[in-house]
């Protein structure tokens, strides 16, 4: 019995360990993962999966049992895809852990997201926007109604840049409400709801009767159909600042996929303020970035790339040998001036849309990555391998 009550304190023991070990790297992600032999345990840190232990299966069923227990799910019974969550308390601080367990052919494998890892910044220019893109969110977060879209792929930063847009809106004289899958990080002041298909409460009918809840500014955390586009549409007409995130490419895109979630161009036209797109860098390692030459053929990929500067990093002990301390934020930002208006009424592709916002000023993707790798912060690999 006393050994059976050991092996269960060192299992516990095992699972916080696993749970604060990732917390203290920064990570954003843990997967657990049965191998043919042993039990694989990884981080995502800055974007990037690394292998930070191993172990025997007998170990790994035991850490799958004890975080379906932490989760409150099945322990018993076949094998099959279940989802929990785990709020874990540590250093007098806590994280909410959105744990995803999904049957493979030679086990369960888990993955954990650790929310606490969304960050809010008190200057858009920490996100990595420049000056002027900062600028210009200012002006039209300032706007009592309007829609600004936020997009860009899993994993870009959307949920950091729209909670840094709402903590600055958050203010007494403002009625702040969210809708969102899940609730990612508690604001002050904010309604924040969590969407539960279960109880028919979804995106679009939860924004349907957050409308009767007297709000001033809404976020939507994703737009994924018809109906939540019309209404997010109806709602920032009808006075509301609606703010959302929509999965596109650029930020162009976003208004061909509301358009193509049949939403009326001309409704598309009057609501629509702003869209940002977004990817998140790697960032050379401050200590051991030095300058180098690409191949030509690299260059050749690239326009505008004469007489700029280019680094990379080989590795050092403050980057853990990987060349890489961080990511940084790359931002397209497409106002809706009277042209861009004009021509969404002809429901036009995103090439057409690009060419107009570029002639008008607005910095593209490429651009912006090309920026940061002449400034050193960047590689010229990296700003290809994003904005390809």
């Amino acid at each position: 019995m006393a050994n059976k009550k050991i092996i269960k304190l060192d299992i516990i023991n095992a699972v916080n360990n696993i749970f604060l070990a990732a917390i203290k790297k920064g990570a954003s992600d843990i997967h657990i993962e049965p191998h043919e032999d042993e039990m694989i345990i990884r981080y995502r840190v800055d974007g990037v999966l690394s292998v930070v232990e191993t172990g025997n299966l007998d170990t790994f069923k035991q850490i799958i049992s004890r975080i379906k227990v932490l989760a409150q799910l099945e322990t018993m019974g076949r094998q099959r895809p279940q989802e929990g969550k785990y709020k874990f308390s540590f250093q007098d601080a806590e994280a909410d852990l959105r744990i995803s367990i999904f049957p493979t052919s030679l086990g369960e494998t888990v993955v954990i997201r650790i929310l606490e890892s969304i960050k809010i910044f008190k200057k858009y220019d920490d996100l990595g926007f420049t000056p002027e893109q900062s600028k210009t969110i200012e002006n039209t977060t300032e706007k009592p109604y309007g829609l600004i879209l936020v997009t860009g792929p899993n994993g870009a930063g959307k949920s950091t840049t729209l909670f840094t847009i709402l903590n600055k809106l958050n203010k007494p004289g403002k009625s702040l409400v969210t809708l969102e899958d899940p609730v990612e990080m508690k604001l002050d002041m904010v309604r924040q709801t969590q969407i539960d298909p279960d109880i028919n409460l979804t995106f679009a009918s939860g924004l349907r009767y957050l409308l009767r809840q007297d709000p001033d500014i809404i976020m939507v955390g994703e737009i994924r159909d018809k109906e939540t586009a019309q209404i997010a549409v109806q709602a920032s007409i009808t006075g509301h600042l609606v703010l959302a995130t929509v999965h596109t490419n650029n930020a162009a895109g976003a208004i061909v996929r509301m358009i193509n979630m049949k939403v009326e161009p001309f409704l598309l036209a009057s609501a629509l303020k702003l869209v940002t797109a977004q990817r998140l860098a790697l960032v050379n390692c401050p200590k051991c970035k030095k300058e180098y030459f690409p191949s030509q053929e690299l260059l050749a990929k690239f326009r505008n790339s004469k007489n700029m500067k280019f680094y990379h990093s080989s590795g050092c002990n403050y980057c853990n040998n990987k060349g890489i301390k961080g990511r940084v934020g790359m931002h397209e930002v497409l106002v809706i001036n009277d042209e861009i208006k004009n021509i969404i009424h002809s429901k036009p592709d995103d090439k057409e849309i690009t060419k107009i916002a570029e002639r008008d000023g607005m910095i593209s993707l490429r651009e912006a990555a090309l920026k940061k790798v002449n400034e050193g912060v960047i590689t010229i690999e990296e700003a290809l391998r994003l904005t390809e």
